[in-house]
């Protein structure tokens, strides 16, 4: 459950919330035939939409003293007239829709059609889905205004019920940043937004990165790296190796990730690359730290693996900065761009190790 603020809450709907949810309703529908918009008539939305969206577990409301102030559906199911999108969506990744925003009269003109739509994007968030979609009529000025004020972009026209045509959007939720302690330096995961910016940092330092990288020679384009981060973010959140971006406010000073992740068995490993102006700060550290305990207390891993070339030695001081044990040293493990095999380090460290990383500090 999320708050606002201190009078606000926000939650899903309830079945004993379905009489006042379909009074905000009768207002909303109201105050459109005042104003002459035909978003909604006088069959949609019924109440059996609304009980269907709570057996759904999509409806959601707002809460101000506990009353119901807001409702509003946020699903993940997919619109089915979104496939026949007169226009282009800007990729086919999982996305979230709010559908049947409605505010309580009393409640209007005080942000709370914003707060709704902010909330979804937690509520998106917390799934590791970063699309987000709506659409609306052509005179639905009050969610044209909203959609503006977000930061949705036009992507073209859908087409519901009686060849009702609608204006859609979308636009790309940034994940939240995370402290990794070292003032201002954070991490997040990557979204298809930064396949741009990825891309140039690694071009413009493609010669140092290829040394140890050989997937640098393959990176031809921004295209190629947007194909990378769409097969990661197609993946369930929940079975996803996400990718992470560590920055200095808004720049990119390198990658940090999961790869070759076996669930049944609770094991992962952990890649990592630095740009070559901020190595020797302990950025990578940090960030490793980081995963490893997100990886223990979000998908319960046991173990947490790290393979570094023998001779990359600023890789290989990263494990053994924090702790992990030297298993072995696998011959030829890695094919380098030079043509050259090498040999690998293989480091490991256990659920048990992580957490005592707590108990130390404390």
């Amino acid at each position: 459950m999320a708050t606002s603020n201190i009078s606000d809450t926000f939650r899903k709907a309830e079945e004993t919330d379905i009489e006042r949810i379909w009074q905000i309703i009768g207002q909303a529908k109201a105050q459109m035939q005042r104003l002459g918009s035909q978003q909604w008539d006088e069959s949609y939305p019924a109440i059996e939409h609304i009980r269907q969206d709570i057996q759904d577990g999509n409806g959601y409301v707002i809460c101000r003293e506990d009353r119901v102030v807001a409702y509003g559906v946020i699903s993940f199911d997919g619109e089915p007239v979104y496939k026949e999108i007169e226009g282009k969506w800007s990729n086919d990744l999982p996305y979230v829709i709010v559908h049947r925003l409605a505010i309580a009269d009393e409640m209007k003109r005080q942000g709370m059609a914003k707060q709704f739509m902010l909330q979804a994007e937690e509520v998106s968030r917390k799934k590791g889905v970063y699309n987000f979609r709506v659409d609306t009529k052509y005179d639905n000025t009050y969610m044209l205004r909203l959609i503006d004020t977000l930061g949705f972009r036009y992507c073209g026209e859908v087409y519901y019920r009686n060849n009702s045509a609608r204006k859609a959007f979308e636009k790309t939720i940034r994940p939240h940043s995370h402290p990794i302690g070292i003032s201002g330096y954070t991490i997040r995961e990557a979204t298809l937004m930064d396949a741009v910016p990825i891309f140039e940092v690694i071009d413009k330092d493609r010669e140092d990165l290829r040394i140890w990288l050989p997937f640098v020679d393959s990176l031809k384009s921004a295209v190629d790296e947007e194909r990378f981060l769409q097969s990661v973010l197609a993946v369930p959140y929940e079975q996803r190796d996400p990718v992470y971006i560590l920055e200095q406010g808004e720049t990119i000073c390198g990658l940090a990730g999961f790869h070759f992740s076996d669930a049944p068995n609770h094991r992962t490993e952990i890649g990592y690359w630095l740009l070559p102006t901020y190595r020797g700060k302990g950025i990578i550290t940090h960030a490793v730290r980081y995963l490893c305990q997100w990886a223990v207390c979000k998908r319960n891993i046991n173990r947490i693996q790290i393979r570094c070339a023998v001779e990359n030695h600023p890789s290989n001081a990263i494990p053994k900065r924090l702790g992990f044990t030297l298993e072995g040293t696998e011959r030829d493990g890695e094919l380098l761009v030079s043509g050259e095999y090498v040999d690998t380090n293989v480091y490991s460290i256990l659920k048990k190790e992580v957490e005592s990383w707590n108990r130390k500090s404390n």
